[in-house]
């Protein structure tokens, strides 16, 4: 009853924050994968002029989202049942306060929408209507229980529905489902000249990244932009990072000035230095069909003498378990990988053995230190690992710590706290002894 009552109040609080704010804008990111890489951009361009307020963590409810929105912490480590009445009289006290403010603390807040069951979005249409709603991909597998790739597309899309203007990735979700699209306000973004506002490559190198031009209806021309990234799929956070730009009036300049800013986020394809002059690619925080064959491109598109590719397990992916991990392993090129390293059940048992089959050099490895251990072994001067795997029973960033030319460069992996640390060695100790 309290619960109702609280989650009640929320929804006034919020609805009267944005009436008595409307200068206040909000722009909401939601979509399959790719959404902490485009709102952090977003952010980071739009807080050139204005000030912005982002939550880095993902809300896993619709009412750890309307706190996000209002700015109010709340437990992160605590399930919401659990919240006892002292915990939700402090936040609600907080959010009121927030919302009956004369002055509101952030301009522009850059909000994630992140679907755990189809009606997760919809329910946002009786709260709030977003200025610009960004929609990054459209893949099976994303929600907690198994939908189809078409129901996971209709919650996506139905925030884009539900804004005053929707900004939709044109290279990660299929053209079929623009039948799902009815806002006729609306654009595209993407690395591909079919996208209403795209990214023109120029040049590339490992050292300083890609340098080209984004090209819109407003700058045909283009802005001139050096970005140190590596994949094509993380150009694009900086392409509709410079659309949100441009629809919040910015000037050239300091769109200019807000993409020369962005660099890669810890665990998403960031570039590290390995021992004996090797280099190492951390894209270990997540890992889905769609990112996974998008980082090997990117591992085969490097000229070096030698690659190496770590696949840990694709969580999350249920009934297209194995499926998923055989396409990817079916990705796998002798005449492009030294290696095929494969860490935990799934990849080990239905990646490995497809890959194999290619004619691949493959190594099976328990748990994410032996991974780390067989690459150490293995990597020579001037060869790439690649370290592309989920969280939960399989943290590859343990496997590149063994690698790491320095140890200073551990704070740029994720789940580095203690609680994370405590959580990865009670599993790794399953294997000792």
């Amino acid at each position: 009853m309290f619960k109702k009552s609280f989650e009640k109040k929320m929804i006034r609080y919020v609805r009267q924050f944005f009436a008595d704010h409307a200068d206040v804008k909000l722009i909401a990111v939601t979509g399959s994968a790719g959404k902490t890489s485009a709102k952090t951009a977003i952010a980071t361009v739009l807080s050139q002029q204005f000030a912005v307020a982002m939550h880095a963590a993902e809300p896993m409810s619709h009412l750890q989202t309307l706190l996000q929105i209002m700015g109010v912490r709340y437990p992160e480590n605590r399930p919401e049942e659990k919240w006892g009445f002292w915990h939700r009289r402090k936040m609600m006290r907080a959010v009121k306060k927030r919302a009956r403010a004369e002055h509101p603390e952030a301009h522009v807040i850059v909000q994630e929408f992140s679907p755990m069951q189809p009606g997760f979005n919809v329910w946002f249409q009786q709260v709030i209507l977003p200025d610009m709603a960004v929609v990054t991909s459209v893949t099976s597998g994303r929600m907690r229980v198994e939908h189809t790739v078409e129901e996971v597309a209709g919650e996506m899309l139905t925030l884009a529905n539900n804004a005053r203007f929707a900004a939709i990735n044109r290279d990660d979700i299929d053209g079929r489902f623009a039948a799902f699209l009815t806002n006729p306000q609306m654009t595209t973004y993407g690395t591909s000249e079919v996208a209403e506002y795209y990214f023109e490559q120029h040049d590339f190198s490992l050292e300083h990244g890609y340098v080209g031009k984004i090209i819109g209806p407003e700058y045909p021309d283009g802005i001139a932009v050096t970005l140190p990234l590596l994949g094509e799929h993380n150009l694009r956070p900086a392409v509709v990072a410079m659309l949100a730009g441009v629809r919040m009036g910015m000037t050239k300049e300091l769109i200019e000035k807000g993409l020369s800013q962005l660099g890669p986020l810890p665990g998403r394809m960031q570039v590290l230095r390995g021992a004996d002059q090797t280099i190492l690619i951390d894209d270990s925080y997540s890992s889905s069909p769609l990112t996974a064959l998008s980082a090997l491109q990117t591992l085969y598109s490097l000229e070096v003498p030698q690659r190496i590719v770590v696949f840990g397990n694709m969580n999350g992916l249920r009934k297209d378990t194995q499926a998923g991990h055989a396409k990817l392993g079916a990705q796998c090129s002798p005449d492009e990988l030294d290696w095929v390293v494969t860490v935990g059940e799934m990849a080990n048992q239905y990646l490995a053995p497809v890959a194999r089959r290619r004619g691949c050099q493959v190594k099976e490895c328990r748990d994410a230190l032996m991974a780390g251990g067989f690459v150490r072994e293995k990597l020579h001067a001037g060869g790439v690992a690649l370290f592309k795997g989920s969280s939960g029973g399989v943290w590859l960033e343990e496997a590149i710590k063994i690698n790491l030319h320095s140890t200073e460069d551990e704070k740029k992996l994720v789940r580095q706290s203690p609680d994370w640390i405590k959580r990865k060695n009670e599993f790794f100790s399953r294997f000792r002894g």
